[in-house]
């Protein structure tokens, strides 16, 4: 039967519990509260990395990463220098007037009813018998120049240390001189997991390369401030003043460092809710690029989408829906001549099948169009996937024309497509859609190096000239310094208005 909990257990596992809810998706919040308990039970002060794989191993293994990741990032503190070892988070105590001085106190020293009267002459917990131990046998090895504390040694293991029966034995053996070369700070070292830093700081570590609450890099560090100082109410002013949307749930003025995170983005989404400008006709990437910049910041699970569902506004912004692809053509009819267009990126794709679904266009960008095909990246280069399908139209000839994202990756994959092609099938880029990325892209960054920055450092650079082919001298100076400097300017910049 499982030990009833203490006061200040059941606070940390109420605030461990919210925390976890914090993060996990829907399905699992439910096993929050049942983890929480769990690592509030772990023996010892420590939690290892074998307790977390015993709390999460009860579940299936589709819940297994998600939990593991939530515990590590939202419930424990590494212990420096020891891996696979940590503190377990707890509630920060309430600065009071009396403890200024003392800062955020452990969670455990908010208990008044539990230790009322050793508060003040033993602020430690488990320290004091350690070091008791150790000053006890300073007196036995210099009798002389401790007269004063010579009554103390005598009785110290009654009244002090009853746990400890070798503690009267020691003031007996005045003849033995090594017990003063083995101070207290060896012996709590001895201790697995425990930090040699202070209690009320141990709470305060975190995992090297990430943020902390005064400064979180993502969604997942920032944390839950109840009150807070004049920086927070300063920011929880600016929160009031966009649409009561974002915060009528309450949850962004209890976390008023994601406003500060995604200040940029969500003063961009209040703009379009204000100015009545959120299209319904654009997709997700689209709409993204537009509010911040970042074309994948709506994508499902990642900050922005969680931030969306945090607030309660995931129904407020309204995104075009996107069929799931697997090399997707549309081709109206068959011609004895066909200019196929294929698209790297869902979106576009979209786009261009509806102008010529829904409006009949054969002509996009003052190009003639016949056809449209999604390429998906990589896969339009496998298992000859593109010349199957061109066979498969039935016209005499098929000219293909590519677009795609101007960085290391999509400039690569199209030059390798023209490769795979062969002579077969006459292959050019599609300029008109690339000078005006270039050009819209110009307009919001002056310098090529304010783009969006990507990943592809280990993709060499690729041979930009087929690229650059109709393109004017200086938008093609401009996407070579987009792709030099590791920087992307997505097809999502483009829009159907645009085509």
């Amino acid at each position: 039967m499982a030990r009833k909990l203490t006061d200040e257990e059941r606070m940390n596992l109420d605030y461990l519990r919210e925390a976890l809810c914090q993060v996990l998706e829907p399905s699992q919040k439910n096993k929050a509260a049942s983890v929480a308990s769990s690592l509030v039970r772990v023996r010892g002060d420590v939690v290892t990395d074998e307790d977390i794989q015993r709390i999460v191993g009860k579940y299936g293994k589709g819940a297994q990463v998600a939990l593991t990741a939530a515990i590590l990032a939202e419930a424990l503190d590494p212990v420096e220098g020891q891996e696979g070892v940590y503190t377990l988070r707890v509630p920060p105590q309430v600065e009071d007037a009396g403890e200024k001085n003392e800062g955020l106190a452990d969670a455990t020293g908010m208990s008044a009813e539990s230790e009322p009267a050793p508060a003040v002459p033993e602020p430690p917990e488990a320290a004091p018998t350690e070091d008791d131990a150790a000053t006890a046998n300073e007196p036995a090895a210099a009798a002389a120049p401790a007269p004063a504390n010579a009554p103390e040694p005598e009785s110290p293991a009654q009244p002090e240390s009853p746990a400890q029966p070798a503690s009267p034995a020691q003031p007996e053996s005045p003849a033995q001189p090594e017990s003063p070369a083995q101070p207290a700070p060896p012996a709590r070292a001895e201790k697995p997991g425990r930090s040699s830093a202070p209690r009320t700081q141990r709470g305060r570590l975190r995992r090297v390369g990430k943020g902390s609450p005064s400064h979180p890099t993502q969604l997942s560090e920032v944390p839950y401030v109840r009150r807070g100082g004049p920086a927070e109410t300063e920011v929880r002013a600016k929160i009031l003043e966009l649409d009561q949307r974002f915060w009528m749930n309450g949850w962004l003025l209890s976390h008023p460092g994601a406003y500060t995170l995604f200040e940029r983005q969500l003063t961009a989404i209040n703009d379009a809710l204000v100015n009545g400008a959120l299209p319904g006709d654009i997709t997700r990437r689209q709409l993204a690029y537009q509010m911040g910049g970042d074309e994948k910041f709506f994508e499902y699970g990642s900050d922005g989408h969680k931030l969306l569902r945090a607030m309660g506004m995931e129904d407020v912004i309204r995104h075009r829906p996107m069929p799931k692809p697997d090399l997707l053509y549309h081709a109206p009819r068959r011609r004895k001549h066909m200019r196929v267009l294929v698209t790297e990126n869902l979106d576009p794709w979209l786009d261009v099948h509806d102008l010529m679904y829904e409006e009949g266009r054969t002509t996009i960008l003052g190009e003639r169009i016949h056809a449209v095909v999604l390429g998906g990246g990589t896969p339009i280069l496998e298992h000859n996937r593109l010349a199957l399908l061109l066979d498969t139209l039935g016209a005499d000839s098929v000219e293909v024309l590519y677009w795609g994202d101007i960085d290391r990756a999509g400039i690569d994959i199209m030059v390798r497509l023209r490769d795979v092609l062969g002579e077969r099938y006459p292959f050019a880029p599609f300029t008109p859609a690339y000078q005006l990325m270039i050009d819209k892209a110009q307009d919001r960054y002056p310098d090529p190096a304010d783009n969006e920055q990507t990943c592809q450092v280990n993709l060499g650079m690729p041979d930009m000239s087929l690229m650059c082919e109709g393109l004017t001298e200086e938008a093609a100076a401009y996407a070579r310094s987009v792709v030099e400097g590791c920087r992307l300017i997505p097809q999502e910049i483009l829009t159907r208005r645009d085509l």
